[in-house]
């Protein structure tokens, strides 16, 4: 499943650089320009940074949590988006797609996965 960030967002952009499958973007518009998805509802007036579902693997495969939330100095900010359930496996193949330059690990799974 992907995650989302929500409107608690405060766009201080420390998500950015941590996103090792470049899916965080500062506007819903700069996302959707470059031809993502966004989810209903999310990144409403371009006021705060969004997760675009396509590129979003929640870290798995290459870390042990997902980076934005690790990062974001709101809590609870970057939660798992309801609206795009995937499995461990769905994450895992994903990441090896966007990133076939990079070592994809098969033990970096975090607990809130859902399968």
């Amino acid at each position: 499943m992907a995650l989302l960030i929500t409107d608690e967002c405060i766009s201080c952009g420390a998500c950015l650089p941590e996103c090792p499958n470049e899916a965080i973007f500062e506007t819903r518009s700069d996302a959707e320009g470059k031809g993502h998805h966004v989810g209903d509802g999310q990144g409403v007036g371009d006021n705060i940074y969004i997760i675009t579902h396509d590129r979003c693997t929640e870290c798995v495969g290459h870390f042990d949590e997902p980076q934005c939330a690790a990062v974001c100095p709101v809590d609870n900010c970057c939660i798992s988006d309801p609206a795009y359930p995937e499995t461990t496996d769905v994450l895992m193949e994903k990441a090896k797609t966007l990133n076939p330059d990079k070592a994809i690990d098969k033990s970096k799974i975090w607990s809130g996965v859902r399968n």
